[in-house]
């Protein structure tokens, strides 16, 4: 790895620290700067703006959650596993982010969130339905399941709780909805054979 390429995965794990911790307008360049332990002037040879750096940050979460959802997959034993191990890592990341990072992105940068809600969700979306088409074929899933309507519903709720229109954020934390929504969603699609999985495995190890 160049010099080049070492400060930007230098500047960008800074930038992500900040925002997920704090949000993304009270922070300055300036702020990532020194966290970096550079210049900003040597921050602006990597990126233009504050913007550019926000999408690059964006960006590089999306390639780590695939990444995540990938290995989840091929190391899970079952379906069940899979979104077990999904709903883990979706609930853990929640609760490492600040509510105002969200609330930040929507309102001062909305065509990164706007590009972001949509890219994630499509992708969201095609791994439930994919995970609902394994477990069907694995026995643990209801039989008369339609894959693309239930993805679609679930994707959808999810979208709905981080946009926190009905869930304002000083009254429920987003990773307790999402335990609430897996819990909900499982249960609508899981037969007598995978209820008994799903327990089996949640003794194991708790959803949270």
């Amino acid at each position: 790895m160049n010099e080049n390429e070492q400060l930007r995965q230098e500047l960008l794990k800074a930038a992500h620290d900040l925002y997920m911790r704090v949000g993304i307008k009270s922070v300055s360049m300036d702020d990532i700067a020194r966290e970096v332990g550079v210049s900003k002037k040597t921050i602006y040879q990597i990126v233009e703006n504050k913007e550019q750096l926000i999408e690059m940050v964006m960006q590089q979460d999306s390639c780590e959650d695939r990444r995540i959802l990938a290995r989840n997959r091929s190391e899970s034993k079952d379906a069940i596993d899979e979104f077990l191990r999904n709903s883990r890592f979706f609930i853990r990341q929640m609760r490492q982010i600040s509510p105002t990072t969200f609330r930040d992105l929507q309102k001062y940068y909305p065509s990164i969130w706007k590009e972001q809600m949509e890219s994630h969700h499509a992708e969201f979306q095609q791994s439930i339905a994919d995970n609902l088409e394994r477990g069907m074929e694995e026995g643990l899933y209801r039989e008369d399941i339609e894959s693309d309507i239930v993805s679609t519903l679930y994707s959808g709720m999810i979208k709905m709780v981080i946009d926190r229109a009905h869930f304002p954020a000083q009254d429920r934390l987003i990773s307790d909805i999402i335990s609430q929504l897996t819990r909900y969603h499982f249960h609508g699609i899981t037969n007598q054979f995978g209820r008994e999985r799903l327990e089996s495995y949640l003794k194991q190890e708790a959803l949270e």
